[in-house]
């Protein structure tokens, strides 16, 4: 009996530990965290509007460094490629194909770091208009582990950037 116990509990342990090694975040509006106020939530490497689960709302897939539209994950569906800081259109690699550069914090528009090139920044998890990170000016709070891919997701998801 002591070994079925102890079977049964590793299983159920190794099944809790692979879904919480899953990255999920949600975002919300504004600076705060009430559940209202949700307006995206990230699973199963899928993004979610609001409440949703239903895989026909699915808005973006992030695997890896890829950004896919809809849920299905395929490549035909590629939208942007991550790389050393710069979000490219599709699998491109040329520097005219840059779509947004993410530095220090900071969105910029295309291969730039200028200062009036910022569109965004993200400090702690919020994400401001702008070269600002004023409290009240916060446009969404993000809750969670997320990565440099799923930012960008999260501003495309938002309609932020395009």
């Amino acid at each position: 009996m002591k070994k079925i116990t102890l079977i049964f509990s590793l299983i159920l342990l190794g099944l809790l530990a692979s879904q919480t090694s899953n990255a999920q975040w949600a975002v919300y509006r504004g600076d705060g965290h009430i559940l209202s106020e949700q307006v995206l939530h990230f699973a199963n490497n899928r993004v979610y509007p609001g409440y949703s689960f239903n895989f026909n709302d699915v808005l973006y897939t992030v695997i890896g460094n890829e950004i896919m539209t809809g849920g299905t994950g395929s490549e035909f569906d590629l939208l942007y490629t991550y790389r050393d800081g710069k979000l490219f259109k599709d699998t491109a690699m040329y520097t005219s194909q840059i779509a947004y550069t993410f530095r220090d914090g900071k969105i910029y528009k295309g291969d730039s770091s200028f200062l009036l090139d910022i569109l965004y920044t993200i400090k702690n998890g919020v994400i401001y208009e702008g070269d600002q990170a004023f409290a009240m000016d916060a446009l969404y709070a993000i809750d969670g582990k997320y990565g440099d891919t799923d930012i960008f997701a999260i501003l495309l998801s938002l309609g932020l950037i395009t």
